[in-house]
């Protein structure tokens, strides 16, 4: 598939999207570092999975490889892991130019990233992400963290990859739990810009669900290039790129909430996304029918996954922790139809109370 700038000046990257790119990996890093070291990130299981195939097709491109493992899980997404890249990459000498890929999920890419930025104050990184998840979303952009003191992506920075590398293959061997957890952002960008990908979801979502690979490639392409628009118009998050954590702020606090043991990321923001609607309801910003159009489809994606009952005001107080509370307000993204986003401010905090019970109802 066409590659997808993202175009941010001096920094600018593309994303790779299309089946069987990681034995293409060697070529297509060389094309953008010319570093004699590069270090594979990852986590076992995923390397026993890929790892052969994009070391083998680096060495054939005369890098220098070593793979180094991080134990899978959100919970090592941590300060600890963080230096024990970085004393490896100490010890074997990496230098300025010398460059990590990170070969994974998530955790992989946002803790890897972070390493990326802070070695020697910052060397090449390259994404490869192995999850639908991160293919539609962890994978671009240039966020990079990690967890602390218990909240999620507290300490990181912004620093783009050179290359994005989402091999649709890999998708065939994640669990159902793991391409619902993805499909939770794709029906994301849905609500937030794309009205038609909505739509199509609505009536093809058993093709996706059965991993139909031209409708897993096409919606990772387009999930790609409206992410990487809003990226390239908005990189740290100054105005449109918020829209982007649409069902997030509640995703993220009842992620915390329940210690990132109950819900995947997916699910969370399912429940974040179905706050965020019956919000906007509740506000007047949108029609009833849009909410229920919203849930019925998550519903129908087996997103609302069964959570224990929560304490709504130790849920809201976590919400104070997002990264987007500006002012000591939290900056809700609420929904005005299918395809658009707003953001608002200064919601009552009853109104929230009320949301929130709704969804223990």
């Amino acid at each position: 598939m066409k590659p997808i700038e993202v175009k941010l000046g001096l920094r600018s990257y593309q994303v790779h999207v299309g089946n069987g790119l990681l034995i293409k990996a060697g070529s297509i890093v060389r094309s953008v570092c010319a570093s004699e070291k590069i270090m594979i990130l990852s986590n076992r299981s995923i390397y026993r999975l890929y790892g052969k195939r994009v070391f083998d097709s680096l060495r054939l491109k005369g890098f220098k490889v070593y793979p180094f493992f991080i134990p899978e899980g959100e919970a090592n997404k941590n300060e600890k892991f963080l230096f024990k890249v970085l004393d490896k990459m100490a010890k074997l000498s990496f230098q300025r130019d010398s460059c990590l890929l990170a070969l994974g999920g998530g955790v992989v890419g946002d803790l890897g990233g972070f390493a990326a930025s802070i070695y020697m104050r910052g060397i090449p990184f390259v994404q490869c992400p192995t999850t639908f998840l991160a293919q539609v979303d962890a994978g671009i952009g240039g966020k990079t963290a990690i967890d602390f003191n218990g909240i999620k992506n507290l300490v990181g920075s912004f620093y783009q990859p050179k290359v994005v590398l989402a091999d649709t293959a890999v998708l065939t061997t994640l669990s159902d739990r793991q391409l619902k957890t993805g499909l939770a952002e794709v029906i994301k960008y849905g609500v937030i810009q794309d009205e038609k990908m909505f739509g199509e979801l609505e009536s093809k979502l058993t093709e996706v669900l059965n991993r139909n690979p031209k409708m897993l490639s096409e919606l990772v392409w387009r999930s790609c290039h409206i992410k990487a628009r809003i990226v390239s118009e908005d990189e740290r998050e100054g105005g449109k790129r918020a829209w982007l954590n649409y069902g997030h702020t509640l995703g993220h606090a009842l992620e915390a909430y329940f210690n990132y043991d109950v819900l995947t990321h997916g699910e969370a923001i399912a429940y974040g996304m179905r706050f965020a609607a019956l919000l906007s309801v509740q506000l007047g910003l949108c029609k009833e029918r849009v909410a229920q159009r919203q849930n019925a489809l998550l519903q129908k994606a087996g997103l609302f996954r069964p959570m224990s009952r929560f304490n709504p005001k130790e849920v809201y107080k976590r919400m104070f922790l997002d990264k987007k509370v500006k002012g000591g307000q939290i900056q809700f993204v609420l929904t005005r139809k299918i395809g658009l986003v707003t953001i608002q401010k200064s919601v009552p905090q009853s109104i929230v109370f009320s949301i929130l019970r709704q969804l223990q109802a």
